[in-house]
């Protein structure tokens, strides 16, 4: 008979629906596959052999018609005056072969698939010219050829590109001079000879500055940036072969970001603060904006589509997006096709994940060691499987007759595994005169190192450009797809399956000679769970949400300085929750008889911007001015539905009716709305002087008529210092310097959306001897409540030193948030539990500094290194004299907000000190704490700040280098000078009858070794008094090497033969090396969400090592 347990238990249709969910985008996908296909190609791109001598040209263009789709359209008259024509070439592009065909006096343009050949302007009616054929390589500094390069001759308006090999061959006069341009490198210009010509371009040090950075509703190029927006690219996003989310793809990279990495389950938010702690309840995590499309999860977002993302840290560049950009706007950008030319890029990583490390924790004999010596406190008493009187069930096959244990398991290594992922992604990029289009289909499969956790997610990508008129331009984006996942990392704090790889006894085996599985209670006195192993298997937990957005840009130019934009985006998803715990799990489902539930969630929002630009130059002065106003609307709905009593774990939680016992069901609804209108206005004087502001109100359905809307301002200047007369003298040894500074104000909203609003409860109520239906009042509200507010002064400076050897920027800030937004608890005697209201003001200040060097630029060895370094210093400033408790802190005034407070171990108590100990009560064995406040006993007075949770100092250093085809990446990240709550081994150590623990527990107080810090070990019954306190909260810093990348390239011949445009091949070692005296699996860890609960690890899912192989396919 089948094993019923065994079944399949995902829902069967998961994936269909998610295929559903996005058919109609992919159908239009492929139309616009379609109408890319039907474009025509290039000339450069099609290659012909040509073989004649002495041959008429028309017959040779017929020759040329014979191998392409193309056909000639000309005057038979003037091309039989050019006369015969010789040439002998072999794949050679159609380009290249009608620039040596024809002769001066003729030019040709393509119109799709038909080419003209006519007489040229400027020479019809008039003797030609005596142009010749001027051919070249130009390749970079290290001898590679370049392609795509333009070369364009000076005096008319003939151009070509560069092929593969980087060759190109143009006509041209004996006056004339070719002008090479490419992105990346200095534009030069060359004389025209009458010998091939090897060009060395070399690259653009200054290209940086010239790059367009988003700046919201807008965009700005660097070198006129006056606010601190940092900007990570496309490129750097997919250095890390198994980052499979933007957010973790921007770890290290941004100064003033922390962004922690907090667990190693597949598809887990990493948590991301910009310059600090903004908010104590309220959200403070950034807003994110995809071309518009404002307020998305950037989970679902691919990596491989982003181009570039832009991070506007201070509240000057966030404040013109109000109360959503309180904690920091990140902007990223699509990437798009590219017109006249089209491009098929397929990428593929590959990924084999293991665990990282262990945690030093107890073997069989030593776990038996630890109770034996519990045992032995009390006289008379011998641990169970040492007593010849106490026969338990599974003594025999727990242990020989000497007591010795015939099990030894390592736990770690049964639960976890060597995991396989895969990452592919297929793009295609094309373009017409007026049109481009990329289309993008990915799909990722993460294997979690825990057994039986997982990750699969599918996406589709479409990024649509038209110019319908020359005033008229649309843009469309739609991202669509689905995820599901399988979890394991169950209630922290509960007997999950995690939780019991750490506490498991090792002598215990995964299952006994007769099939059945273990439990831990199989040994007298031990806490009773199930087996890690069995709840891996057992527990069954699936999410996974559906999710279509979109938006249409359309951009109206009215005249050469006015444009009017409109944007319409909208966004639709679905989310489900699916649990199953069979009929007899210990500890979840056994006294149930089995537990099945099922949350289901549909969320919708849609946006609706409309804002004009104006942009004009009269002389040296140029202005910048927008004013627009913005609509948003939100709403999900939620239903949850539970059963209990099953007959058999066949249905799972696909059968809720096969229960026969129906928990409470549930359902709720939620909607808010905003408006808000806003401006801004720049102005820069010779590119040297810059200054700019911008407003913003917002109205939210959030706050009560009191305080409907908030008020949000931005100023801001630069001074280009290194552009005036007078600093000429210190070039180059300063080749660049910017001063800039600016204020702004932003606000906070993120409380929920009935906060302002007193709250009904139904419940029932006895009333005529039976049960009624009623409601209760079960949080007042406050309709005074007011927008969090945040100030933030901003200064920085940017400079290129050594002639751009060395690139810096500094920046300064100092950030004070007002009107905290938090829960006030009232007194019980209400029977209310608390209530919003705004409560005091933090501050936030500190230091962000990143530093590019190109230390080597050679021909044969290019070396570039960065540094990223961060502090920040927060501190509470007022808080209406309350005190906020919370994991192993606290939050008053005149401290910091990310502070440990609690009791301070010294030691403990040695036999000498007996009569010490007893006026505290204790005895020697026990635990030492210190008495700040000297009244002989263990109170709240005797708590201490016990060190920093957040990092005091962050230190990010990469490194590339480059020769030839390879080229090295290493990545090392740092989080200095902050502590970590463990709670996994206070709880573990505060339960050493009943679990196992770490290794350390044997340097326990005995008789013979006094100076310890751990207490005696005893039985649970007189085992003394443990506190969560400095001994726990270990040092957290940290130095990582995030990556260590290794790439190939490979060279024109064998792209030419493969026909390939690019080809990169590679391989990645992530996580590797971890340096740090934290005793858990990882430092950079926290286990609860909000801020006020940061800084505490409780039973983390391990982080892996991965091993990546990479390959980008471009065709």
């Amino acid at each position: 008979m089948k094993d019923k347990l065994t079944a399949p238990y995902d829902p069967p249709c998961t994936f269909r629906q998610m295929l559903a969910c996005i058919s109609m985008l992919i159908t239009s996908c492929l139309i616009a596959c379609m109408a890319i296909a039907q474009e025509a190609p290039r000339l450069q791109q099609v290659l012909i052999d040509l073989t004649a001598r002495n041959r008429p040209l028309d017959k040779i263009l017929q020759d040329i018609e014979a191998q392409t789709q193309f056909r000639f359209v000309y005057n038979s008259a003037e091309l039989r005056a050019a006369g015969s024509v010789t040439i002998n070439r072999k794949r050679i592009n159609v380009e290249q072969a009608l620039h040596e065909l024809l002769p001066a006096g003729l030019e040709f343009r393509q119109r799709g698939y038909n080419i003209l050949v006519l007489i040229k302007e400027e020479t019809a009616g008039s003797a030609p010219n005596k142009d010749f054929l001027v051919s070249g390589r130009v390749v970079d500094a290290a001898g590679q050829p370049l392609s795509g390069v333009t070369v364009s001759a000076g005096n008319s308006r003939r151009a070509t590109v560069t092929n593969e090999q980087g060759s190109f061959v143009i006509n041209a006069s004996k006056n004339e001079s070719l002008e090479i341009t490419s992105v990346g490198f200095e534009d030069i210009t060359v004389a025209v000879t009458g010998q091939p010509l090897q060009i060395v371009l070399s690259p653009n040090r200054r290209q940086a500055l010239n790059d367009v950075i988003v700046i919201g509703y807008g965009n700005l190029q660097r070198k006129r940036l006056s606010t601190a927006i940092a900007t990570v690219s496309g490129t750097q996003l997919n250095e890390r072969a198994a980052s499979m989310n933007i957010v973790e793809a921007m770890a290290g990279k941004v100064p003033g970001a922390s962004i922690m990495l907090n667990s190693g389950k597949p598809g887990s938010n990493p948590s991301i603060k910009i310059r600090g702690t903004g908010s104590i309840n309220a959200s403070n995590t950034p807003l994110f904006v995809l071309d518009g499309i404002v307020g998305l999860d950037p989970m679902i977002i691919d990596p491989s589509i982003i181009q570039s993302v832009d991070i506007l840290k201070d509240a000057a560049s966030a404040a013109i997006y109000g109360s959503r950009g309180s904690n920091g706007v990140i902007l990223m950008t699509s990437k798009q096709g590219v017109k006249n030319k089209s491009n098929i890029i397929f990428s593929n990583r590959v990924s084999i994940a293991t665990l990282a490390r262990e945690i030093d924790l107890l073997d069989a004999k030593g776990a038996l060691e630890m109770i034996e010596r519990q045992y032995a406190y009390m006289p008379g008493r011998l641990a169970p499987h040492k007593d010849p009187s106490n026969d338990f069930a599974r003594k025999d096959e727990l242990f020989y007759p000497d007591g010795t244990p015939r099990y030894n398991i390592n736990w770690q290594k049964e639960a976890t595994r060597t995991a396989l992922s895969t990452n592919s992604s297929l793009t295609f990029t094309g373009g017409k005169d007026n049109m481009t289009s990329l289309v993008n289909l990915s799909y990722k499969k993460q294997e979690g190192i825990m057994l039986n956790s997982s990750l699969q997610q599918i996406n589709l990508f479409a990024n649509l450009g038209w110019e319908v008129k020359p005033w008229l331009h649309l843009k469309t984006i739609l991202n669509g797809g689905g995820l599901q996942s399988r979890n394991v990392d169950l209630n922290s704090l509960g007997f999950n399956a995690i939780r019991e790889m750490y506490e498991y006894l090792p002598f215990i085996p995964v299952k006994y000679s007769d099939g059945s599985w273990s439990r831990k209670g199989d040994y007298p006195g031990a806490e009773n769970s199930e087996n890690p192993i069995r709840l891996l298997n057992e527990v069954r937990s699936v999410t996974g949400q559906t999710y279509v957005m979109g938006n249409i840009t359309g951009t109206i130019h009215l005249n050469k300085k006015i444009d009017l934009v409109t944007i319409f985006s909208g966004q639709l998803g679905g989310a489900y929750n699916n649990y199953y715990s069979g009929k007899d799990v210990f500890g979840f489902s056994d006294l149930e008889n089995g537990i099945a539930q099922r949350i289901n969630g549909n969320a919708g929002a849609w946006t609706n911007e409309d804002y004009i630009m104006y942009n004009d130059r009269i002389g040296k002065h140029k202005f910048n001015a927008l004013a627009g106003a913005s609509w948003y609307f939100n709403v999900g709905t939620s239903t949850f539905a539970g059963a209990e009593n099953f007959f058999d774990d066949f249905f799972s939680y696909n059968n809720l009716g096969a229960g026969t016992v129906r928990q409470t069901p549930g359902s709720d609804r939620q909607q808010n709305q905003m408006n808000s209108f806003f401006t801004r206005v720049q102005y820069d004087y010779d590119n040297r002087y810059l200054a700019g502001a911008s407003f913003r109100v917002d109205g939210s359905s959030r706050f009560g008529a009191n305080n409907k809307y908030g008020y949000f301002p931005a100023l801001w200047t630069s001074w280009l210092v290194s552009a005036e007369p007078f600093f000429q003298r210190w070039l180059p040894a300063v080749s660049y310097l910017k001063l800039r500074a600016s204020l702004g104000v932003t606000g906070n909203a993120e409380i929920g959306n009935y906060a302002t609003l007193s709250r009904l409860n139904p419940t029932q109520v006895i009333f005529g001897g039976q049960q009624q239906p009623a409601v209760v009042l079960s949080n007042p509200g406050n309709r005074n409540l007011k927008w969090e507010r945040g100030e933030q002064l901003n200064i920085g400076i940017d400079a290129s030193l050594l002639n751009d050897r060395i690139a810096f920027t500094a920046e300064v800030y100092r950030r004070r948030t007002t009107d905290l937004l938090y829960i006030k608890q009232l007194p019980a005697t209400t029977g209310y539990g608390g209530i919003y209201d705004n409560i005091g003001s933090i501050r936030n200040q500190g230091l962000e500094l990143s530093i590019r060097t190109r230390n080597i630029s050679g021909r044969n060895l290019t070396w570039t290194s960065g540094i990223n370094f961060f502090l920040n210093r927060s501190n509470v400033l007022h808080l209406n004299g309350d005190i906020i408790y919370n994991w192993a802190g606290r939050i008053m005034e005149g401290q910091p907000t990310d502070q440990y407070f609690g009791y301070y171990r010294t030691g403990t108590w040695s036999t000498a000190e007996a009569a010490d100990a007893a006026v505290f009560g204790r005895k020697p064995g026990d635990v030492k704490w210190l008495d700040r406040n000297k009244n002989q006993a263990k109170d709240a007075g005797d708590r201490v700040p016990l060190g920093s949770k957040m990092p005091r100092y962050q230190i990010d250093f990469t490194n590339t280098f480059s020769s030839g085809p390879f080229s090295v990446f290493i990545d090392v990240s740092s989080m200095l000078g902050h502590k970590l709550a463990n709670f996994s081994r206070f709880i573990m150590e505060s339960h050493t009858t009943s679990v196992n623990s770490y290794s350390a527990i044997l340097n326990a107080w005995t008789s013979d070794a006094q100076h310890t810090s751990l207490a005696q070990l005893r039985l649970q019954s007189d085992g003394g008094e443990n506190e969560m306190d400095n001994y726990y909260i270990e040092d957290g810093s940290f130095v990582r090497v995030r990556n260590i990348a290794v790439h190939y390239e490979l060279q024109p011949a064998i792209l030419k033969k493969l026909k390939m445009e690019k080809c990169t091949i590679g391989i990645n070692a992530e996580n590797y090396f971890l340096f740090t005296k934290y005793k858990g699996f990882d430092p950079e860890a926290t286990s609860f969400d909000g801020d006020l609960n940061q800084g505490v690890d409780v039973y983390q899912y391990p982080k892996p090592k991965t091993l990546s192989l990479v390959l980008q396919v471009t065709f």
